[in-house]
């Protein structure tokens, strides 16, 4: 990001300062959570959407990718429109459209 020509160098004090605060047992502790947190909601959406990049033994990393491209193709509801109205209800979006290409 530092080296990028329109970056800003300051998103590495802030990474440093995240992992100074946090040390080893709260970086552990927050990988853990963020992996459990991921696999418990990939599974209970599983059966109404389709999670895509599973590992071998069906479980995702620290974040999981929903494939939503259906709601375009059906009724004109992007991913944009989806992750609004989440924020809309008070909850933070997740990435959107990374690595999943639109139609």
């Amino acid at each position: 990001m530092a080296e990028a020509p329109y970056g800003s160098a300051s998103i590495l004090t802030i990474s440093y300062v995240y992992i100074a605060l946090m040390g080893a047992a709260g970086l552990k502790r927050a990988t853990e959570v963020a992996i459990l947190n991921a696999n418990y909601m990939a599974k209970r959406l599983e059966p109404h959407y389709p999670i895509l990049f599973k590992g071998k033994n069906g479980q995702v990393a620290h974040e999981f990718v929903m494939d939503v491209r259906q709601f375009e193709q059906s009724s004109g509801v992007k991913v944009d429109d989806i992750a609004k109205r989440l924020m809309d209800y008070g909850f933070h979006a997740p990435t959107m459209s990374w690595p999943v290409p639109a139609p």
